[in-house]
């Protein structure tokens, strides 16, 4: 009986785990890389805001040089995402050949990051950056996490999803101009109350 009663704490943990889809019940915390500019701190803090007030887990931004800098933090796993743009994957990471249709980009980026690099690309926000990046093809932004950080959280690309196409020109456009002062988190924490994502 008091073998039974041991145990009853330990199963009640593991339901609860379950039931909060085991964001803070496995791993310590979540990092989130950016490359510094007003637009990357804005999605970055977006997505952990999202991470953070929904699942309870740490959630950390770390600023990088740029995409090159990042995407080595993210394959040596000092990172477990940051947000990229299909055109930049494509011709600067994988060194491929530009694509000029958007949703064609964002499947060949997708697979050879999937097959090659262990990477999973997420859905596009629902913004094309080519203007404020100053490239010729498409710049779907969107993000890119580790494989086995997806293992751990199991949850954790259904949640970022939610994000797919909530992001428009237009929403980036006056996200980027009301964080431009510096207040990218409290920027990113609006959005998700007044889009019901918190």
């Amino acid at each position: 009986m008091m073998k039974v009663l041991r145990s009853v704490p330990v199963l009640l943990l593991l339901i609860l785990c379950v039931a909060n889809m085991a964001f803070s019940c496995v791993g310590k915390s979540i990092e989130i890389g950016t490359t510094g500019s007003v637009q990357q701190e804005v999605l970055a803090n977006i997505i952990a805001e999202l991470i953070g007030e929904r699942t309870g887990t740490t959630v950390k931004v770390v600023s990088f040089k740029s995409s090159t800098e990042a995407h080595a933090a993210l394959l040596k796993a000092d990172i477990d995402m940051y947000v990229e743009y299909t055109g930049v994957g494509q011709t600067v990471i994988l060194q491929a050949q530009p694509l000029a249709d958007a949703a064609e980009l964002y499947k060949a980026v997708k697979e050879r990051y999937n097959q090659e690099l262990n990477l999973i690309w997420l859905k596009p926000f629902g913004f094309d950056a080519a203007q404020s990046l100053g490239v010729t093809l498409p710049a779907e932004a969107a993000p890119v996490v580790r494989k086995d950080t997806l293992k751990k959280f199991p949850a954790l690309a259904r949640l970022i999803n939610k994000l797919g196409g909530k992001i428009d020109q237009q929403t980036i456009s006056s996200l980027e101009k009301e964080a431009s002062n510096g207040q990218s988190k409290q920027v990113a924490h609006g959005f998700l109350k007044n889009n019901r994502l918190i």
